[in-house]
Order: structure tokens, then C-alpha cells, then sequence
């Protein structure tokens, strides 16, 4: 079969499959919004950006990955008043919606995107950008859920250390026998 003809193809049925998610840039360079099932309230988003080389499905496509602008529309409106928190209470408000700031960072999109061409090399000859997509949501809801595992563990390590720190101001010096006989003569003296 004809490149051009199974790239059309795999269009037409991507389209079918993602109706509201993809948008057709050309018939070779199109974008799919992946939307990630993660343990927030907000809706975390990857951009899939798909160019087909002449000879696809027979090469691996060129993919990209990106974080998509959210619109005012998707984006909760939550204007609390921060600067009134003290710290205490930014630190729980953070630990609570832990979920909810967590972004991916260049180094976690590039691992991402490696992970997806190693998946394109084994699929040469065969139109996969469907099957790319759905490793692409897949891994990276388990990104998403280890990030959000070590920022947990480190928020509870943090508090830990703070609370060890409040609990010296109540641990006072030990009184021995010479301590305390070294206050009583002090205080005799100053009476």
C-alpha cells in the first residue's frame, strides 16, 4: 500500500477515535490533546504533535511533546486570599492540593517522548500512532502519580523535621544532681 494512502487512512480513523481531542494542522502534522486521569481536580493535559515523514508507516513518525496553554474556560477560578496564610497554613493548603500544582518538567517530557520512539522503532511498517497515544497517557499518569508519591513523601519528611524542631523548645536540660546543686548555690548567691 501506498504511504500517503495508509497515512490518510490512519488519519481518518484517528479522527473517528478522537473527535474533540485532535486537530489536523496538515495532512502529514496534526496534534492530539491528551487528557491524563490523575488523582487532582484539575485537568492535566499533554499535547501529542504527530508529523508523518514521506515514507511512514515504513519510519518512525516525528513526534513532540508539549504542555498546552489551559484556557480561562478549563481553568478553575480559585482566588484565595494567600498573602493572609501564614506559613503553617501555605504548607497545609500546598500538602492538600499537592496533586493539583504539579506540572511536568522538560527532563519528564523528554522522557516521556524517548519512551514513545522506542515504542514507534517496534512498530515500523504499521501505522501506530494510535497505539503511541494511548502509551503516551498511560505512562505518563504513572509519571504523574510517582511525582506526586515523592513530593508526598517529602512534604511528610519536611513536616517531620519542623515537628521535631517545635518539640526541642519543650525538652529543657536534664537536671542531675550536680546541675541542680550548681542552681541552688546561684541562687542562694543572688538571694
Amino acid at each position: 500500500m501506498d504511504p500517503a494512502e495508509e497515512q490518510q487512512q490512519e488519519l481518518e480513523v484517528l479522527e473517528s477515535i478522537y473527535p474533540d481531542e485532535l486537530t489536523v494542522i496538515s495532512p502529514t502534522h496534526f496534534i492530539i490533546r491528551v487528557q491524563l486521569d490523575t488523582p487532582s481536580q484539575r485537568k492535566h493535559y499533554l499535547d501529542l504533535i504527530v508529523r508523518y515523514p514521506p515514507t511512514y508507516p515504513e519510519v518512525i513518525p516525528n513526534l513532540d511533546l508539549e504542555i498546552p496553554e489551559i484556557s480561562e474556560e478549563e481553568e478553575d477560578s480559585d482566588d484565595d486570599d494567600e498573602d493572609e496564610d501564614d506559613d503553617d497554613t501555605k504548607a497545609i493548603k500546598l500538602a492538600l492540593n499537592m496533586a493539583e500544582v504539579i506540572e511536568f518538567t522538560r527532563d519528564e517530557l523528554a522522557l516521556l517522548l524517548s519512551k514513545l520512539n522506542e515504542e514507534a522503532e517496534l512498530n515500523i511498517g504499521m501505522p501506530s500512532v494510535f497505539a503511541l497515544t494511548t502509551q503516551l497517557k498511560d505512562e505518563a499518569e504513572a509519571l504523574f502519580v510517582q511525582i506526586l508519591e515523592t513530593r508526598q513523601k517529602e512534604y511528610e519528611r519536611e513536616r517531620e523535621e519542623r515537628e521535631r524542631e517545635e518539640q526541642k523548645k519543650f525538652i529543657g536540660t536534664k537536671v542531675t544532681k550536680e546541675s541542680y546543686l550548681e542552681w541552688r548555690d546561684k541562687f542562694r548567691a543572688e538571694m
